[in-house]
């Protein structure tokens, strides 16, 4: 059973499992669309990968070790931003098909909505996207209510895998995580908006 003094921990590593499906995403597009890249191997050559396990096994391990989270959130990380940056070389169009599939990851979420707050679906979105890795403080909110809620989000860390790797976050990155959270959102009547680079809303349609 895990106990609440475990939740950050938890909350993280579920992130990084989520980003994972991200990544294979990005391959299964390679992969279809035949870009030649042996995309799967070179992201294993270059970066490895995460230790995934029973989440109990995990924290048992490792939530008193912060140097593993530490290691796999760069691995995760460095996987992602330069699985996406090799499509994009090849062919940039694919992203039309990148936002396709992870519009698909989105529709594989069940969430339990009806009648709830806007600051539970708010919670689910934070706990499916790494943007800021271990830490919450990135987000701050700035309006709520019942059947609205905005906040704002700062510079994201996960920002500087992407400069690392030379490909534009704002051009690649924020589109897969807006067709992401549009696809969880699919079949609710919660509307996912962008006011501008850093203020975001959830409103009910």
């Amino acid at each position: 059973m895990v106990e609440n003094k475990n939740m950050d921990f938890v909350k993280c590593y579920n992130r990084i499992v989520q980003q994972e499906k991200f990544v294979q995403a990005v391959i299964k597009v390679s992969e279809e669309q035949m870009l030649g890249l042996n995309l799967s191997h070179e992201l294993d050559e270059r970066f490895g990968n995460v230790e995934f396990d029973d989440i109990d096994k995990v924290i048992e391990k490792n939530e008193n070790n912060p140097k593993w989270l530490e290691k796999n959130l760069s691995i995760i990380e460095n996987r992602l931003a330069y699985a996406v940056k090799k499509v994009i070389e090849a062919d940039e169009g694919q992203i039309i098909n990148l936002k396709e599939e992870f519009y698909k990851l989105g529709q594989e979420v069940n969430i339990e909505y009806k009648d709830l707050p806007m600051k539970e679906m708010y919670e689910v979105i934070r706990d499916f996207l790494l943007d800021g890795g271990k830490s919450e403080e990135l987000n701050k909110l700035v309006d709520e209510s019942v059947d609205e809620i905005v906040w704002t989000r700062a510079r994201p860390s996960t920002v500087r895998y992407w400069v690392c790797h030379d490909i534009d976050f704002k051009k690649y990155y924020i589109p897969l995580r807006r067709a992401f959270i549009h696809g969880l959102l699919e079949k609710t009547d919660i509307e996912f908006k962008t006011l501008d680079d850093t203020v975001f809303m959830l409103s009910r349609r």
